[in-house]
């Protein structure tokens, strides 16, 4: 029950009623409402508090055979904490516990006064040295316990017991009271054995650290073991076959192993992507495509003439689908100067200067061809792979340029049009690293270019031939990347930024092939004395060779018996297996040689 004049003390901490108190008398009191409602038993500032809900928290009185409370959320917005904990549904409020009306909202602390026996505070959780505390204050508490009680066992209870009474209390034999030298061993023992155990604590968390870095360090190591050893042995296995085919060669037309390892070594694997650009507008152009059915077909303009072209555009209305005018492809190269100067095609290099070859790499056979300035009247026609005008198109000679939504020129006439190498790369044999070069110059005559590398190392060179050096019949040897060969491939592990990354590396080995010169080029601009005919290869002037080559040997140097390059591979058959064209080296010369009567 509840004693007269019992009260409920509520000191706030912070908030609008921040060092304020409110005292509630207990006769008759039920419940304190909180809330920003001007009704409630405690009611907040509208305007400051307003984490603060309308009805936010209610305080109930329990006043049967003993007096307890109890708090609950009113469901409010931003809840109600206890001692730092939210609470859900109704929980115990014991004194001196610290209510908090939603995170960072007003504090107070509850109390009743003057306190009830049957209504202690909240038991606090004590930190190590709050435990050392403790036990030093039960040691003292024991110690004067006893002191009192032999104190007690020496005084007479009351004055009117009799002497009897106090002979017999006296006559019991009471405790020795504990002196103060003693409280100070046993604080100071308690102290030192919590101190040691906290000593042991670090020390057991300072080896688990030491034991997990280890283990973290030893995987890691682990890791980067077992991918050099696959790259190891994957390098091997490639020197393997490198030199048994060496060997082979060796034996049929004089190289021997380490001199096949030493031109090896300066043939190099490019990659290349280029995009097309109109000079005027310095803007990419796209190849227009007309979807039909389900398939994708490349549309085309026929002109007034009759004359076929591709509708090409500038712009890209998102509305259809659009090609841009590149490729990206890789070919095969050879280092000339120890100063980093490369040759490979004109092709590879410099892919605008060369016949687009968008139909065999797309597979492309039909296409929908639009009447110029007639966007209603179009076909879908086969073979537009055998229209010369479609197929022997260069990108640098330009085109016409059409609007992206129907076939109307732009402008009158042919517009001029330029290459820009997005990504020129070269990769030297064994290495994973890729270095970018620059396009130095190209050829007008034959499918020849030159591009260079900066290197801080002196490199490995080709020498190159004498131009008039070359027979029929003779044993030669291609060196190259083709696609059909067996890559070497390495799976890279690394860590960057607390994540670990992984890619697969190409580590190029050029591939090594012997054939023979089986053709001769035709003389160019050889004419009949008598008829006035003249003569020209369909291929260009170009050495025709019996070896097999396939896409990516493209810029490869062809070697004779002395290792020395007397031509580029250009050009395969794809009608006829070990049929290939290669540019002489004479035409290496003439790009080599800008200035007139100078030494290459």
């Amino acid at each position: 029950m509840t004693e007269s004049g019992t009260r409920i003390v509520i000191r706030h901490l912070s908030g609008s009623k921040v060092n304020q108190i409110d005292q509630f008398d207990l006769a008759g009191l039920q419940e304190i409402t909180l809330g920003r409602d001007p009704k409630s038993t405690v009611a907040y500032d509208v305007q400051r508090d307003d984490e603060v809900s309308r009805r936010h928290a209610v305080i109930r009185i329990k006043n049967d055979k003993e007096l307890y409370f109890r708090i609950a959320d009113l469901n409010s917005s931003n809840g109600t904490m206890l001692n730092g904990e939210r609470i859900g549904g109704e929980v115990e409020l014991l004194p001196d516990d610290v209510v908090e009306l939603g995170a960072g909202g007003p504090k107070f602390t509850f109390d009743v006064q003057p306190r009830p026996a049957s209504l202690p505070s909240r038991t606090r959780a004590m930190g190590a040295m709050g435990a050392l505390d403790a036990a030093a204050t039960r040691i003292v508490a024991a110690t004067n316990a006893e002191a009192a009680t032999a104190e007690r066992s020496v005084v007479p209870e009351t004055q009117e017991r009799g002497a009897a009474t106090t002979a017999t209390m006296s006559s019991t034999p009471g405790r020795t009271p504990v002196g103060k030298a003693t409280i100070l061993r046993m604080l100071s023992e308690e102290r030192r054995s919590s101190r040691q155990v906290w000593i042991a604590a670090l020390a057991a968390v300072l080896v688990l650290a030491i034991i997990g870095g280890g283990a973290i360090w030893w995987h890691g190591q682990s890791v980067s073991s077992q991918l050099q050893q696959q790259v190891a042995a994957e390098a091997a296995r490639a020197e393997a076959i490198r030199n048994e085919a060496a060997d082979a060669l060796s034996k049929s037309i004089g190289l021997t192993p380490a001199d096949i390892k030493r031109l090896g070594d300066a043939t190099v694997y490019i990659h290349n992507q280029w995009q097309l650009y109109d000079r005027d507008s310095n803007r990419p152009i796209f190849q227009k495509m007309t979807k039909v059915g389900d398939e994708w077909l490349p549309a085309y303009v026929r002109l007034e003439d009759g004359k076929l072209v591709r509708w090409l555009t500038l712009d890209n209305d998102k509305t259809n689908f659009y090609k841009p005018v590149g490729k990206d492809h890789s070919g095969s190269g050879f280092v000339i100067s120890d100063q980093g100067f490369i040759l490979t095609n004109k092709h590879v290099a410099a892919g605008w200067t060369s016949e687009y070859e968008d139909f065999p790499y797309y597979n492309w056979t039909r296409g929908s061809v639009y009447s110029i300035r007639q966007p209603d009247r179009h076909d879908t026609e086969r073979n537009v792979n055998l229209v010369r005008s479609l197929t022997d198109w260069v990108p640098e000679s330009g085109g016409y340029l059409f609007e992206s939504g129907r076939p109307y020129p732009i402008s009158n006439g042919v517009r001029d049009f330029f290459g820009r190498n997005e990504v020129l790369t070269v990769q030297f044999p064994g290495t994973r690293i890729d270095i970018n070069a620059n396009l130095l110059r190209t050829s007008i005559d034959a499918d020849v270019a030159e591009i260079k590398v900066d290197s801080t190392q002196s490199l490995s060179k080709l020498d190159l031939a004498d131009d008039n050096s070359v027979q029929i019949g003779e044993k030669i040897v291609l060196l190259g990347y083709p696609g059909v060969s067996q890559e070497t491939i390495a799976v890279q592990q690394s860590s960057e930024g607390g994540r670990v990354r992984e890619r697969t590396v190409y580590i190029p080995e050029p591939t090594v092939t012997e054939g023979i010169v089986a053709k001769m080029p035709t003389n160019k601009d050889r004419k009949d004395q008598n008829g006035g005919v003249t003569t020209y290869g369909t291929t260009g002037d170009t050495y025709q060779l019996d070896i097999f080559a396939g896409p990516g040997h493209s810029g490869g140097p062809v070697l004779d018996s002395t290792g020395k390059v007397i031509a580029l591979l250009s050009l395969v058959s794809t009608t006829a297996q070990h049929v290939s064209f290669a540019v002489p080296v004479s035409y290496v010369r003439e790009l080599l040689q800008p200035q007139r009567n100078a030494s290459p």
